[in-house]
């Protein structure tokens, strides 16, 4: 019965995988007969991802509530408390991301060819207002709908553990990259285990929206205006030792720019993964009022139906996605 469940869910998931993708590949061959949509790279991905979220996620949530839920208990975090997790999130971030790409740079290096950054490659020619309307607005409020409030709810009578993981790692597939998938799986078991020991989404949609703005808003902003990916790429055709301390003369104000925001980033990192370890036996996962056994666990969430058709297919999006 508890296999059911979860195979129930993961058959969810994955039909609205689907869903998502027929969804934007109707939106974007409709988008194609509009000059004015199809010649604009901003507007192409305003037209590509708002069907997901006003079409998609609400088929979602509906096929979602034919499934069992609990109501999780409200509790208040202070805001100092959501300070120190973001704090965290944001280290945990940031290190998982290095690890992301320290992998996909090996696999470039087995290939011969390096493994495209999807998510920079898509948001770095973007119009700011669109990039900050979808990847800042848009997608931390429906993705925390979807992967906390409706997964969690659903998973958590089988203990808060069981809960978090299963939050994360569908979490993580959906990115359907492995630098993305590298972060985000961390990233949404923290998510999960704020939203099942507070049961308010408010705080895990705050905190997404802080991480999405850093890393694909400020990041890209800071680069732009610190004039530090131009000035990286004419040092590369630059031998001469006078012509290079002539470059950076000029260019001294956005290296300062580009320095202190380094510095911030870090002073973030360092203070989130001391909280961590500080903190990390208050991390206590109370049990559900469902019992899996031990030795079953991954059985009876992973290995069934639904969970390996949504495993298996992101699996294989991510492997494409690293060789292509």
């Amino acid at each position: 019965m508890n296999k059911k469940h979860f195979s129930k869910l993961g058959l969810i998931l994955f039909a609205s995988t689907i869903l998502i993708y027929v969804v934007q590949i109707l939106a974007m061959k409709l988008s194609e007969n509009v000059p004015a949509i199809a010649e604009n790279e901003s507007l192409s991905f305003l037209v590509g991802m708002l069907p997901m979220y006003v079409i998609a996620f609400p088929i979602i949530f509906l096929l979602l509530k034919m499934v069992p839920a609990v109501t999780l208990e409200k509790k208040n975090m202070k805001p100092l408390h959501v300070f120190l997790a973001f704090l965290m999130t944001y280290a945990a971030t940031y290190v998982c991301n290095i690890i992301g790409n320290i992998i996909t740079t090996i696999v470039g290096v087995i290939k011969q060819s390096p493994v495209e950054n999807v998510m920079m490659e898509v948001t770095s020619n973007l119009n700011p207002w669109i990039n900050f309307f979808i990847i800042v607005i848009c997608a931390p409020i429906m993705e925390e709908i979807l992967f906390r409030k409706y997964l969690v709810d659903r998973t958590a009578k089988f203990g808060e553990g069981v809960a978090i993981v299963f939050s994360g790692l569908t979490f993580g597939f959906f990115h359907g990259n492995l630098i993305q998938f590298s972060y985000a799986f961390v990233l949404g078991m923290f998510f999960a285990f704020i939203y099942v020991k507070t049961g308010k989404l408010i705080y895990t949609i705050i905190l997404h929206m802080i991480q999405n703005f850093m890393g694909s808003i400020l990041g890209l902003l800071i680069l732009n205006k610190s004039g530090f990916m131009e000035l990286a790429e004419k040092l590369e055709t630059i031998t001469d030792e006078a012509e290079m301390i002539k470059l950076f003369t000029e260019n001294v104000g956005g290296l300062a720019l580009f320095a202190v925001y380094i510095i911030f980033i870090l002073a973030i990192v360092f203070a989130g993964i001391i909280i961590f370890i500080v903190n990390a036996k208050k991390f206590r996962l109370n049990a559900g009022e469902v019992t899996i056994e031990k030795g079953k666990r991954f059985s009876t969430v992973i290995l069934n139906l639904g969970m390996i058709l949504y495993c298996v297919f992101w699996i294989v999006m991510i492997i494409l996605q690293l060789f292509q």
